[in-house]
């Protein structure tokens, strides 16, 4: 059975790149930070712009509210966390930064471990432009159980840049068109709703209002475009937001970016986003038959030939009712068991070689199903043996051996065979 919790869960590929290769944020863009002990959180940074142009960096911290210890008292239920954000410059000895506490109250139980609730927190810093270490850091104030994270990023001098943008803020929209912003960037099946606030700059001279032609795109992980359009909004001040909605539908599981371009003759302007799709509906013709084969691994061969055989409408409420029997907690909208299958899947794909992909291979067969071993034994060459692995599981007791005959890295299950 797969567990239903996890630390950060590596993000799972799109389409037949989640079966074939890995994608890779672009530089310019920090994926957010997320943190690998309790509380379990995300931190998400983005370079905000005022109505003159002059950046800053906004920091919006994602706790679940099922990562917070929780105290009765008499009005329901409280709790809280203590923030500290630390934005050091490579070069200067002035640490910039803050720390502060947020404390929450709840009249019932049942909101306190639900995943629809979250405690999110933002706060913006006025830096200079520079190379920075961030460190987020983030504190339970009832089980001072801490966590942290931190990466490198670069804060551009946009004082230079008549022309420009701030970073992309991705989220949803709602049955009302209102903008919903999901700092975490996850999305499920909700996906179809996917929208960026885009806020562009102009600072040169000229009347008002004037056109800003954009061209925007959805990549998956491969770079292939699963979504764009063309918009031409007007801008009536020196600095503008406006909501930009891609008419792809919805996304497979995997990695993505929303990328915007402005260009005018030889001049362009970009911003890019990346964010991931953790949960969707199936994929499509030769790309469900690879996530089909792929998912015999952990379901008995009759409802996947069943499924199969199915019209593409079919296969689609199929596809919902064997994941949502499998899903351990129902009453949340996140699905555990297929977040850690592509997740699985993802691993074997970049970690495994085989004759073809490295899911299909014997190591990347037993992962899918099993997981990560808990012990990992390497037994080297001799003169008359090639190189083995031993995989060991605890709970139940398992042990797999592969061994490398040809010495090329691909592995073979000897003991015992697979079913």
């Amino acid at each position: 059975m797969l567990p239903s919790r996890f630390q950060k869960l590596l993000p799972a590929l799109t389409l037949i790149a989640v079966l074939a290769l890995a994608g890779s944020a672009r530089a310019d863009d920090l994926p957010p930070l997320r943190s690998l002990g309790s509380p379990s959180f995300s931190a998400d940074l983005a370079v905000t712009v005022d109505s003159l142009a002059h950046p800053s960096v906004a920091i919006t911290i994602t706790v679940p509210f099922s990562e917070l210890n929780w105290n009765r008292v008499a009005q329901g239920y409280a709790a809280g966390a203590g923030f500290s954000v630390e934005l050091q410059p490579s070069r200067g000895d002035r640490l910039y930064g803050g720390a502060w506490e947020k404390r929450l109250l709840v009249p019932g139980y049942g909101s306190t471990h639900s995943n629809r609730n979250n405690l999110v927190v933002s706060r913006t810093f006025d830096v200079p432009p520079g190379r920075y270490h961030v460190r987020v850091h983030v504190r339970d104030v009832s089980s001072e159980l801490e966590s942290s994270a931190d990466d490198q990023f670069v804060l551009e001098d946009l004082a230079k840049m008549p022309v420009g943008f701030a970073d992309l803020q991705l989220g949803v929209l709602d049955s009302l068109g209102v903008f919903l912003p999901v700092p975490t960037r996850s999305f499920g099946y909700d996906s179809d709703r996917l929208a960026a606030r885009v806020t562009m700059f102009d600072r040169r001279n000229g009347p008002w209002p004037r056109p800003a032609p954009l061209h925007y795109r959805v990549l998956d992980g491969l770079g292939e475009v699963r979504a764009q359009g063309d918009t031409i909004p007007q801008l009536t001040q020196p600095t503008q937001s406006f909501v930009l909605r891609p008419r792809g539908g919805e996304l497979f599981v995997g990695d993505y970016t929303f990328e915007v371009e402005r260009t005018e003759g030889r001049s362009k302007w970009r911003s890019t986003r990346s964010f991931e799709v953790e949960e969707s509906g199936p994929p499509r013709g030769r790309e469900l038959d690879l996530v089909l084969e792929a998912m015999s691994y952990i379901a008995p061969s009759e409802e996947i030939d069943a499924m199969r055989k199915l019209t593409p409408d079919q296969q689609a409420e199929a596809w919902e009712r064997f994941w949502r029997r499998r899903d351990p907690t129902p009453d949340t909208p996140r699905n555990e068991f297929q977040v850690e299958f592509f997740r699985r899947l993802h691993y074997a794909t970049e970690h495994f070689q085989g004759f073809g992909y490295g899911w299909r291979s014997d190591m990347g067969r037993i992962y899918i199903r099993y997981g990560p071993a808990d012990q990992v034994e390497t037994q080297p060459a001799t003169a008359s043996s090639p190189q083995a692995e031993v995989w060991y599981y605890n709970q139940p007791s398992r042990r797999f051996v592969f061994v490398d005959r040809e010495g090329f890295g691909r592995y073979t299950l000897v003991n015992p065979t697979l079913d």
